[in-house]
C-alpha cells in the first residue's frame, strides 16, 4: 500500500468513526430536550385540570345541600386530589432530571457524578407514586426493550445505561399515560352532576321559560355540547404520552426525529393559554 493510499484509508476511517460517534449525542439530546419539555407540559396540564375542577366545584357547591358535611366532603376530595397531583409532579421532575443527565452522558460527561446521578434517578423512577385506582405497570408490559438498544449507534457508556434503564423509563412513561387516563375519568365522574345542574339552570330553564334567548344562553348551550376544555387538554397530553413511548423506543434504536413531539407540546401549551382567556 502506497503512503498516499495509506493516508487516505486512515482519513476515511477517522471520518467514519467521527460520524458514528456524532450520532449518539444528537439522538439522545433530542429525546432529552423533548423529555424535559414533555414533563413540563404534563405539569401544566395537571395544574390546569386541578384549577378547572376547583372552579367547577365552587360553582356547584351553592346547588348542593348547605350542610357542613357537604362542604367537608367536597373540600376533602379536592385536597386529596391536589396532594396526589403534587406527588405526580415530583415524579415528573425526576423524569426530567433523568433525561438531562442522559443528555450530559451522551455529550461526553462520563464523570462518576453523572453516572451516580443516573443510577439514583432510575432507582427513583422505580418508586412510582401510589396513585389510587391505577394499577402498577407490570414489567411484562415493557419486557425486552433492552434488546432494541443499538449495538453500534451509541457509545459504550450510553449503550450500557440504555440497556440498564430501557424498561424502567418505559414503565414510567406508560404510567404517565395511565395517570392522565385516570385524570380524565375522575373529572368526568366528578363533574357529571355539575354539568347536569349547569345545563338545567343555564340552558333548559331559559329555553322553556324565556321568550328571548340571549347570547349568554347560546354560549351555554354550545358549551354543553362541546367536550370540556380540561378533558380536551388531558386527551392531548395522553396522546403525547403515547408518542413519548415511541420516542423512547426510537432513541434506544438510535433513530428518529423528535421535532413533531416538540410541536405537539407547544400546541398543548398554546391551548392551555387559550383556555385561560375569559
Amino acid at each position: 500500500m502506497t503512503p498516499i493510499i495509506h493516508r487516505l484509508v486512515l482519513c476515511t476511517a477517522v471520518m467514519l468513526l467521527a460520524a458514528c460517534a456524532s450520532k449518539t449525542p444528537l439522538q439522545v439530546e433530542g429525546v432529552s430536550k423533548t423529555g424535559q419539555q414533555y414533563t413540563a407540559t404534563l405539569k401544566k396540564v395537571n395544574e390546569f385540570a386541578l384549577n378547572h375542577s376547583l372552579e367547577f366545584t365552587a360553582d356547584l357547591l351553592p346547588n348542593l345541600p348547605r350542610t357542613d358535611a357537604t362542604l367537608q366532603q367536597q373540600s376533602e376530595a379536592l385536597r386529596e386530589r391536589a396532594e396526589l397531583l403534587w406527588q405526580v409532579d415530583d415524579y415528573f421532575d425526576v423524569q426530567a432530571m433523568y433525561f438531562a443527565q442522559l443528555e450530559a452522558l451522551a455529550k461526553g460527561d462520563h464523570s462518576s457524578g453523572t453516572e451516580q446521578a443516573l443510577k439514583k434517578l432510575v432507582e427513583a423512577l422505580n418508586k412510582a407514586p401510589d396513585v389510587g385506582g391505577i394499577p402498577r405497570v407490570a414489567k411484562e408490559a415493557v419486557a425486552g426493550l433492552a434488546g432494541h438498544v443499538s449495538s453500534w449507534k451509541h457509545s459504550a457508556a450510553v449503550k450500557q445505561v440504555l440497556m440498564r434503564d430501557a424498561e424502567t423509563v418505559a414503565q414510567s412513561l406508560l404510567l404517565n399515560q395511565r395517570i392522565l387516563e385516570a385524570q380524565i375519568n375522575w373529572i368526568n365522574q366528578r363533574e357529571n352532576l355539575a354539568r347536569q345542574v349547569e345545563y338545567r339552570e343555564k340552558v333548559q330553564k331559559p329555553f322553556v321559560g324565556d321568550k328571548n334567548l340571549t347570547e349568554t344562553w347560546k354560549k351555554a348551550w354550545v358549551a354543553s355540547i362541546k367536550r370540556p376544555p380540561a378533558i380536551e387538554l388531558l386527551e392531548q397530553a395522553k396522546q403525547a404520552s403515547v408518542g413519548m413511548q415511541q420516542a423512547w423506543l426510537d432513541v434506544l434504536r438510535g433513530q428518529g426525529s423528535f421535532e413533531h413531539m416538540r410541536e405537539t407540546f407547544e400546541l398543548i401549551n398554546q391551548n392551555i393559554q387559550g383556555s385561560k382567556q375569559p
